[in-house]
């Protein structure tokens, strides 16, 4: 009885240390939400790929528009600094959110195909409706990552990167590649543990 006594402080002390240190890895709900928002505009942008698909299925355009995709990523390197980001930074962000889109486009088509799916009927315009829905996103997304970036600079967000990514970025099962490839940028710009 006398060591179980003993034992009671103990294992309450080393319960409430474990606690107490699992707390402190969790940062501050401010941190996740500067991650968050960055996540969130990510989920924004892929959720307008299936327009992008669908117009590109109907028109017969390719998926891939390498020129276009290079003036669009050397712009935006070269906006970099207006927004606090480096070039580098900015354009491979871009990048990835560029590559994660025609995974999706290239899922789609893969889909379409095996379906023999006719052209949809009601798209939108990609470049009266689409283009500039995602051309709006451009300035929130790169004025979101400049603001993440030093929550990403803090150990442990790279778990925390790729959790949140998880529980924010909402795709099919397909997709997850995509995912994947949209958060990257991120979680090679956070630190582990």
């Amino acid at each position: 009885m006398r060591g179980e006594a003993r034992a009671a402080p103990l294992v309450f002390s080393t319960l409430l240390t474990l606690l107490l240190s699992g707390c402190a890895a969790q940062p501050p709900a401010a941190d996740v939400e500067k991650i968050d928002h960055v996540l969130q505009l990510i989920q924004q942008r892929l959720g307008h790929m299936d327009d992008v698909a669908r117009n590109k299925w109907n028109s017969g355009a390719a998926i891939e528009d390498l020129p276009r995709e290079r003036e669009i990523i050397d712009g935006l390197g070269r906006q970099a600094a207006d927004y606090g980001l480096d070039a580098a930074v900015a354009r491979d962000f871009f990048r990835a959110q560029i590559e994660a889109s025609k995974v999706i486009q290239r899922t789609r088509f893969k889909e379409w195909q095996a379906a023999n799916q006719p052209k949809f009927v009601g798209v939108r315009d990609l470049a009266r409706d689409i283009r500039p829905a995602l051309d709006a996103l451009t300035p929130a997304m790169m004025q979101g990552l400049a603001a993440a970036l030093p929550e990403l600079k803090k150990p442990g967000s790279a778990p925390l990167v790729d959790a949140r990514a998880r529980a924010i970025i909402k795709v099919n099962a397909a997709d997850i590649p995509a995912l994947d490839t949209a958060a990257e940028p991120l979680k090679s710009l956070a630190l582990p543990r």
